[in-house]
């Protein structure tokens, strides 16, 4: 192997681990013949490859870091500039370049390891690194990072190698930062990383865990109701959106509670976060790290206290918002009054909410960036807690922060993170239920082209998993997941939703596309099958109105200039009879009825609900299915006069249509598009039949 492509191997090793990188944080170089060769911002270790490394001449980068000469603008960049062997391409040289440029082994790999962290990140890691590691290891004291940190680190070198007559050794330990492994082959700088972790693995082995304290919110205090306004199983009234909770909760279990402060937190925080009518992601994490870890001294340390690393600064922000709602259950008004203080003490919204001892939120401009910062937040609070076990945890103090805050490279960094997708769904969250197959999938696919996330929403799991991960790896990570729905059961809807809620803080768009069909005659037709129609189309689209509609009252009361969308994807039979066809058509005729219901009745709340009536999907499974398609079951029926075969059936159909096809996902797609577009039509049953079916 070369050396290029040995430090492939280990960065792409090292960088796809989270143990040691999160959100491809950290960076790689090799030197060849003079050149250092270096991962450029933005490109993650993970899937870094040769192609991707910037070449800058070594000795000019030694230079510029002994040289005091002013520079205009990041000194990092003026001498990366300098040292260019190449044209960048767009790439941007690394802001660590100076001090992989000072070490002289072939390999320098640095990552933020959470174990390894658990010591720089604490008021004892010198004597901890000594202790530990000895001569093997240096240990730097926190420094800022750019020119700063790489004269620290050259200094603590030579002051080794002055104590011991030796070179500096191939592990270097920075305080509150991470570790810098090097060496001449891959195979050093893996043994050299892996006896480090290690190493300081079986010392927090050795040490016990400090038991957290009493949860801030009491069980009797800290539930609220599952949205505001808030939707009980009992009743399908949805009430004002600073509706009152119940005092005593104290008989729902622990996870209860949770699931009551995310369906409440949550939406609103998504509204009160909201930017020119653009709502973020806001996932959470109710593991036991955050349940316990927040209430603890190390807890504490990060809620208030400050960062531990610039890592967290860049994706999770310097500190959380805390919050804990009372019993009187006015989430709204105490949340936008504890947002307002915090950006009145900070000057910028929070990334991070923390309800202590429950639950912690993330936002992000989508999902991806709001899960990179909602791990990188209980990252640090491993790492604290760890600390805490064998020292104390240091966090960065309000200068060491704030010069993060301001740098120019993190503000690069963060833009670099930022999503750069568009479209004319862009950062809408859309569940479709009925999604693994047909006319759900197609749309779902159709969407997340114009930038939404989806949630296929489908009782057969496996398939819309399958399809979802499939999306996403074409699409970008968590654009498309995969929630499990019987959309007749009322409980199945209403923890569909939650999930949905856990995931993404809320919705934008709910689609009701699952449906099915059994064709046959009125004198013949079984009772079994008419139920099943009756309970999927019609009582599955009420189950699923009313499982959703708190949410996205509870977004709007939150901003109230934005408005959201209940679609039906209704059809062509409910806008006419079909013979043979009956309790199909009947429960489509009664969707509308729904429809034009729900739209009166949650207008006030911003919420949009009409329905999409199309034509035959010719194509779809629901007509293709050898065994139960509508072909097959046309032709058995006799609904069609004088079929004979499947090709027949097909034929007839396509000879209703003006246009002479059947509909598709994307004309359905564009309908979908006009009806959350526009903001002045809701309770219609908009045709998509190619003429088939007219207005009048």
């Amino acid at each position: 192997m070369t050396a290029v492509s040995e430090l492939i191997a280990v960065a792409n090793r090292f960088g796809a681990d989270p143990e040691y990188s999160r959100a491809g944080g950290g960076n790689a170089s090799v030197k060849v013949d003079g050149i250092l060769r270096i991962k450029p911002s933005g490109v993650p270790l993970a899937t870094l490859t040769a192609e991707d490394l910037v070449g800058l001449r070594n000795d000019v980068l030694l230079e510029c870091l002994a040289s005091d000469e002013p520079t205009e603008g990041d000194p990092v960049q003026a001498a990366a500039a300098k040292a260019l062997v190449d044209p960048p391409g767009g790439r941007r040289p690394s802001v660590e370049i100076l001090f992989h440029a000072l070490i002289p082994d072939t390999l320098v790999l640095h990552t933020h390891p959470l174990v390894a962290n658990a010591l720089t990140c604490n008021t004892d890691a010198e004597a901890l690194a000594a202790r530990l590691f000895g001569d093997d290891a240096v240990f730097v004291p926190y420094t800022d990072p750019g020119v700063p940190l790489a004269r620290k680190v050259a200094e603590v070198r030579d002051a080794y190698t002055a104590r011991t007559g030796r070179p500096a050794p191939g592990i270097t330990l920075l305080g509150n930062h991470g570790i810098i492994v090097s060496g001449n082959t891959a195979a050093e700088v893996t043994e050299r990383a892996e006896r480090l972790t290690s190493t300081i693995a079986a010392a927090l082995e050795a040490s016990p865990l400090v038991s957290p304290a009493s949860p801030a919110v009491s069980p009797a205090s800290s539930a609220v109701s599952p949205a505001s306004p808030a939707v009980s199983p009992a009743s399908s009234a949805v009430s004002p959106a600073n509706a009152g909770i119940p005092a005593d909760h104290s008989s729902e279990p622990a996870d209860a509670h949770v699931a009551t402060l995310r369906n409440t937190v949550a939406p609103t925080l998504r509204g009160l976060l909201a930017r020119d009518g653009r709502l973020p992601v806001v996932t959470s994490d109710a593991g036991e790290l955050v349940r316990s870890v927040t209430t603890t001294p190390a807890g504490e340390a990060i809620l208030g206290g400050g960062p531990l690393i610039p890592d967290q600064i860049v994706y999770a922000g310097s500190l959380p918002l805390v919050f804990t709602p009372s019993d009187r259950g006015d989430v709204l008004a105490e949340l936008t009054a504890a947002l307002a203080d915090y950006r009145g003490r900070h000057g910028r919204d929070p990334i991070v909410t923390v309800v202590p001892g429950r639950v912690a939120f993330a936002a992000g401009a989508d999902l991806a960036a709001a899960r990179t910062a909602l791990a990188t937040f209980t990252d640090a609070l491993r790492v604290a807690r760890d600390a805490d076990r064998i020292g104390t945890v240091r966090v960065l103090d309000d200068r060491e922060r704030g010069f993060i805050e301001n740098w120019e490279a993190e503000s690069y960094r963060r833009s670099v993170a930022a999503s750069a997708r568009s479209g004319r769904m862009d950062g809408k969250v859309v569940m479709v239920t009925g999604a693994a197959q047909g006319f759900g999938l197609g749309i779902a696919t159709e969407l997340l082209a114009e930038g939404a996330h989806v949630v296929l929403a489908d009782l057969n799991m496996d398939l819309a998993t399958r399809n979802a991960t499939e999306l996403s790896t074409q699409h970008g990570p968590g654009r498309a997941v995969a929630v499990s729905v019987n959309v007749a059961d009322e409980q199945s809807q209403l923890d569909a939703v939650a999930e949905v809620v856990a995931t993404f803080g809320g919705l934008d768009v709910f689609i009701s596309n699952a449906g099915v069909l059994r064709a046959e005659g009125v004198m013949t037709q079984p009772v079994a099958d008419f139920d099943l129609v009756t309970n999927v189309n019609y009582r599955g689209y009420f189950l699923g109105v009313r499982a959703v509609a708190p949410i996205l009252a509870a977004q709007h009361a939150a901003c109230p200039q934005a408005w959201f969308d209940i679609i039906e994807i209704n059809s062509k039979s409910g806008l006419e009879g079909s013979k043979r066809n009956f309790a199909y058509s009947g429960s489509k005729f009664g969707g509308i009825g729904l429809t034009q219901s729900f739209a009166l009745e949650l207008v006030e709340y911003g919420i949009k609900v009409n329905a999409i009536c199309p034509g035959n999907y010719l194509d779809g499974p629901l007509w293709t299915d050898p065994e139960r398609g509508l072909f097959v079951q046309y032709l058995r029926a006799g609904k069609v006069p004088g079929a004979q075969s499947i090709a027949d059936v097909r034929a007839y159909y396509e000879a209703k249509v003006p246009m002479g096809r059947g509909c598709l996902p994307s004309d359905l797609a564009k309908t979908v598009y006009y009806l959350v577009d526009q903001l002045y039509e809701t309770g219609q049953a908009v045709p998509v039949t190619g003429g088939q079916n007219m207005l009048n």
